[in-house]
């Protein structure tokens, strides 16, 4: 999938293409693909877990949807986990 905008920066980058996998364990700090049923599909990373529910948040917190506005994320919406990346920075595991 291609990335667009900011909110990942400087992790990802506007513009770069992101590879992406099933996810089968999900870990804190890990970047993952989200159906998000308000907002579409989105991209960040796994900061909190509680309940079966999962929180994340933008690497750029000045650029990102807020955590509370994602609100908690049920497991059968995460649809990815961020394997690779690549783009003008060349190609990088993440």
């Amino acid at each position: 999938m291609k990335i667009s905008g900011g909110s990942m920066s400087p992790t990802l980058s506007d513009g770069e293409y992101l590879l992406s996998k099933k996810p089968h364990l999900l870990k804190l700090g890990f970047i993952y693909v989200i159906d998000h049923i308000d907002l579409g599909v989105i991209v960040k990373r796994l900061c909190g877990q509680k309940n079966n529910k999962y929180l994340f948040e933008g690497d750029n917190l000045s650029l990102s949807i807020p955590s509370y506005l994602i609100g908690m994320v049920e497991k059968e919406r995460i649809i990815g986990q961020a394997i690779c990346s690549f783009g003008p920075k060349g190609f990088r595991r993440l």
